[in-house]
């Protein structure tokens, strides 16, 4: 009789499904992990602060045997590869250049028998370029349910991709004193750069000499509530047409597009407009975005409109707070914005608008209220060139 035996372990499936398997569990960049990303042509991704030139890449695999290779690749279509930078789950620094790096991860499984590729996206960020003037971006998050001048918000340039595209757009927050604008005879303010690059600014003052006017001739149907049926559109439109239209050396700088914004998204103290989703500002957060409301208004077409609710938001401004610092105060004057409101019903029926109180708070008014003015808001073109650099002694001058 012979007897065998053996202290090997037996291979389980378990063991099996583990030996082939191909799963990363985090993705590291300068020791802060990243988080998977979902629906993009990535898998990781993350972004970098201005003048980043190098990153440390960690890869963590679910099983700790598999093999790792990672390759820095010219774009998400690429043919080639270039530096293998890394093998073995071996963390290393790899260069990176100004914008987008991209990187593909092979990863081998432990029995050799499965490989499985992911992409990472790395983003260093760049100066904005505003009229040929640089503006660092702030990276922290602004406190938005506070005006900018009770937090400890930076003043200056900040970055959002809350909007329609995704792609991102940078607003201006705060006291700030480099974005002025001549246009036109008149004085304007950088709100912020769109998606497409356009440059978006509002008057200083408002039209006729800071008259103050009616948002709407009407409050008794939700139609009163919109831009699209008011005599602010009426109002700034003549304007316009008057003071910058009529003028070729004004007009070839502006655009003409879906800039504006009158959907109802949030309304004050009333109940919201009837057939919209707007949410009360105690539970708002404002973005960029704007889709058409149960009412069947939402962007608006033109070359000339108002500032929105969450803009002044953004700016610094807030529905129940004061700001007397922030670059949007124009002395004592109360302005609207063509974002729609709710609906007061404590004395029948009265829709309402947006508009701004003289000393930076919002307020969710009846749209037939007198004393706020029109302070028009153009887009000029991306490649719009001029002089100056944006204090008000020594301001962007175009043309």
């Amino acid at each position: 009789t012979v007897n065998v035996y053996a202290n090997a372990n037996v291979v389980t499936e378990s063991d099996k499904v583990q030996a082939a398997n191909t799963n990363i569990k985090s993705v590291g960049i300068n020791n802060s992990e990243l988080t998977k990303v979902e629906d993009k042509e990535y898998q990781y991704e993350a972004t970098l602060p201005e003048g980043t030139t190098e990153a440390a890449i960690d890869i963590e695999t679910e099983n700790e045997y598999s093999t790792v290779k990672v390759e820095k690749i010219d774009s998400l279509a690429y043919n080639e590869t270039r530096t293998n930078v890394k093998r073995l789950s071996t963390k290393k620094t790899v260069e990176l250049n100004p914008g987008a790096n991209y990187f593909k991860v092979t990863v081998t499984s432990e029995d050799k028998t499965t490989t499985n590729e992911y992409k990472i996206k790395i983003t260093v960020k760049n100066p904005v370029l505003i009229f040929g003037q640089k503006y660092t971006v702030i990276d922290d998050v602004p406190t938005l349910s506070s005006p900018s001048s009770s937090t400890n918000d930076a003043n200056g340039l900040y970055e959002s991709t809350a909007t329609n595209t995704g792609e991102p757009t940078y607003y201006f927050r705060g006291a700030v004193e480099n974005n002025y604008v001549s246009f036109a005879g008149q004085t304007w303010r950088i709100v912020r750069i769109n998606e497409d690059g356009t440059i978006r600014i509002i008057m200083q003052n408002g039209i006729d000499n800071n008259t103050g006017y009616s948002f709407s001739s009407c409050i008794d149907n939700y139609k009163c509530a919109y831009y699209s049926n008011s005599n602010a559109k009426t109002r700034l439109e003549n304007w316009y047409s008057t003071n910058i239209e009529s003028n070729a050396d004004y007009s070839k700088y502006v655009v003409t597009g879906n800039y504006y914004c009158e959907q109802a998204k949030v309304n004050g103290s009333y109940k919201a407009l009837e057939n919209t989703d707007a949410v009360n500002v105690s539970s708002y957060v404002p973005d960029f975005k704007c889709v058409t409301d149960g009412n069947g208004y939402g962007l608006v077409n033109s070359n000339i409109g108002l500032l929105t609710y969450d803009e002044a938001i953004f700016a610094g401004s807030n529905p129940s707070q004061n700001n007397d610092t922030y670059y949007l105060l124009s002395g004592t004057t109360q302005w609207w914005t063509m974002s729609s409101g709710g609906v007061n019903t404590y004395n029948g029926y009265a829709t309402c608008a947006w508009s701004q109180y003289a000393f930076g708070s919002m307020s969710d008014g009846r749209t037939t209220n007198y004393g706020a003015v029109f302070r028009p808001v153009i887009n000029l073109k991306a490649d719009t060139t001029a002089t100056g650099t944006g204090t008000s002694a020594d301001p962007f001058i175009v043309g």
